[in-house]
């Protein structure tokens, strides 16, 4: 259990930053990370996330495939992500995936943590072991990519 003598946010916080998430803040409660170059995170529907974090765990692409969810039916799977390799997505292909549920947060967007190991508002559903294993932007994106229906052809250039 990540939390369990955890009291306040700022005790949170400081585990989050123990395991490398330097830039972890606490706002209005809450602890939160800000995408950037280097970390960042992929939201996407639940059956498609479950399909990519087995595709990464089987193919032992990530020593740590974290993944958080919010409480409730059809919540998005967000994957905590590494820097992306390669060319930059185009906001053309951005827009394409989106219309199919993925999301990809840009830097400067907010990404809400976990606070508690009670499964009730954000939770874990696989916890980061380290900033430095996490699986890098382009794999997860490739890997949901396979399980998305195609793309339009224009979108994929």
């Amino acid at each position: 259990m990540m939390f369990e003598r955890c009291h306040t946010t700022s005790e949170v916080a400081g585990i989050y930053r123990r395991i490398g998430f330097t830039t972890v803040s606490c706002m209005s409660d809450r602890v939160s990370l800000i995408a950037a170059p280097s970390l960042g995170a992929v939201a996407m529907p639940p059956t498609v996330g479950a399909r990519v974090r087995d595709q990464l765990v089987s193919q032992h692409r990530c020593k740590s495939t974290p993944i958080l969810t919010h409480r409730g039916p059809d919540r998005s799977w967000v994957f905590l992500v590494g820097p992306a390799w390669g060319r930059t997505m185009t906001p053309a292909t951005m827009n394409t995936l989106a219309t199919q549920g993925l999301r990809v947060l840009v830097a400067g967007q907010r990404i809400w943590l976990p606070m508690t190991d009670h499964p009730i508002g954000w939770r874990w559903l696989s916890p980061p072991i380290d900033v430095a294993s996490l699986p890098a932007r382009t794999t997860v994106i490739a890997a949901a990519r396979q399980h998305l229906g195609p793309l339009p052809r224009s979108a994929s250039r």
